[in-house]
């Protein structure tokens, strides 16, 4: 462990997660004033699928690197709640007057409320279009999640002993399932966007069933490069460039891409997994940066960032209303310190009460030392 409390082999990960929640938060509210700003705001949504492909990865590396869950499904289910439940719980709390507000100007019944409310507590929103963005919108991923920590240890034992076992010496499987998962992504997410707004209870590109590949993407990167230890950083670099170069083609091209009728994130899904593979590449050479303490803590507050930055954007969208008479969407200044004002609030939030809550959790279900 480091000082910061995070893996070695996880600091540069950690902070590629800082980056795709700020991605989001650029997604809400930066001012779009000229191309790369209008480029960065306008596709800040896919930062949601770097999450996805960090999850995949991360979670294979850590709980199931030779093919086996190194625990019990209940305790790997109960670590998760342990570190997921009480800032969402928390970040719910906090939007909530907004989530109040919105339902009396849009006049929801007390039916409708009554389901939004269960189903986003209980982290199923994310199957039905009309309620996965009703309450702290970015908490529907948090939903698709969900799906993802309960059903990884029946992936685990369903495809953990082909896919990693001496992973290092059969490549090729790792490949194929990789290239399987972007190929389904390709015709999967498209297609549930598109069929399922026809059908009785739409489940469409936000739901689980359309974000799958982006998850087992991230497994079978773990089997091609999950034990790799480049003695230089060549291999990473090329990586880490090549994802930030891929992505920033498809951000340039975005246009003719959707005028075409394709949807942006399945091309983006090599550029995410490029850049995961580049971080874990370079986790034994510190020159680069990416393992420096202060993008590590940013990093670990990551998902504080990320369910609190939508509803704080709201109330001071709100205050700037009423004491200006018009939004700050457009105002540098004022987007400025609200990016600031969000850091130090996520900040304060993960030392203040996610870190000790999760502790706190672990301790009373007897979970031990937290995983590596």
């Amino acid at each position: 462990m480091s000082a910061a409390g995070v893996p070695e082999h996880a600091r540069p990960l950690t902070a590629l997660r800082f980056l795709a929640a700020l991605w989001v938060l650029c997604h809400h509210a930066l001012p779009q004033q000229g191309p790369v700003t209008t480029a960065i705001g306008a596709t800040g949504w896919l930062g949601v699928s770097l999450f996805f492909v960090l999850s995949g990865f991360l979670l294979t590396v850590r709980y199931a690197p030779d093919g086996t869950l190194r625990t019990t499904p209940r305790t790997f289910w109960l670590e998760r709640v342990a570190r997921l439940a009480p800032t969402y719980l928390l970040a719910l709390a906090f939007a909530l007057p907004l989530f109040v507000r919105d339902a009396r100007v849009a006049d929801h019944g007390a039916g409708r409320i009554a389901a939004i409310a269960a189903s986003t507590v209980s982290l199923q929103q994310s199957w039905h279009p009309a309620l996965a963005c009703q309450w702290d919108c970015p908490a529907w991923s948090l939903s698709v999640e969900a799906w993802f920590y309960f059903a990884f240890p029946l992936l685990v034992a369903l495809v953990g002993a082909w896919l990693l076992r001496d992973s290092a010496a059969r490549p090729g499987r790792g490949a194929m399932l990789l290239a399987g998962a972007m190929g389904a992504s390709a015709v999967v997410f498209p297609w549930l966007e598109r069929a399922s707004a026809s059908w009785p209870a739409p489940v469409y590109s936000l739901s689980p069933l359309a974000r799958w590949p982006e998850f087992v993407a991230g497994m079978a990167l773990s089997a091609l490069i999950g034990t790799r230890r480049p003695r230089f950083a060549g291999p990473g670099v090329v990586a880490l460039l090549a994802g930030t170069a891929w992505l920033a083609v498809v951000v340039t091209l975005r246009g003719p891409i959707m005028d075409a009728g394709l949807h942006l994130l399945p091309p983006s899904l090599p550029g995410f997994v490029l850049l995961v593979a580049g971080c874990w590449l370079l986790r034994e050479h510190p020159a680069f940066g990416l393992g420096a303490p202060w993008l590590v803590a940013l990093g670990e507050a990551s998902y504080a960032l990320y369910l609190f930055h939508a509803p704080l954007h709201g109330y001071l969208l709100a205050a700037a209303n009423r004491v200006l008479g018009r939004g700050y969407d457009g105002t540098w200044g004022l987007f400025a310190g609200y990016g600031a004002l969000a850091i130090l609030l996520s900040v304060a939030v993960h030392r203040g009460f996610e870190r000790p809550w999760r502790t706190r959790l672990r301790s009373r279900w007897g979970l031990g030392q937290r995983a590596a």
